[in-house]
């Protein structure tokens, strides 16, 4: 728009100049809930117990990142919510695909 002569608000010029950082946010969310998604949708109803305490711990996380974060607010503790929750969201993924394949192992092996 500064090209064409228009005055860019202020705002939208901040906006623009963090492009890159909110663009990185919202793809490490997107994985989380991706990974998240996906354990909750290939555990069968006999595993879910087996990993209740850390799906729980996972949703906590998460729900404070929902209720007390804002896309504009502070990067300080924004990227690092970030990181932690991908740390445990990944830690319960390899898990989970872990299970999987000693059961698909155990069935080979029968």
């Amino acid at each position: 728009m500064k090209l064409l002569g228009h005055k860019v608000p202020e705002q939208a010029e901040t906006l623009y100049q963090n492009v890159n950082i909110y663009r990185s946010q919202s793809g490490n969310l997107d994985l989380i809930v991706g990974m998240y998604n996906h354990i909750l949708s290939t555990l069968l109803p006999v595993e879910k117990p087996l990993l209740a305490k850390k799906i729980e711990r996972i949703n906590k996380e998460i729900q404070q990142g929902i209720v007390e974060y804002k896309w504009n607010g502070d990067r300080k503790q924004i990227d690092p919510f970030i990181q932690y929750n991908m740390d445990i969201v990944s830690d319960v993924d390899q898990l989970v695909k872990k299970m999987k394949d000693n059961v698909k192992e155990m069935q080979n092996f029968m």
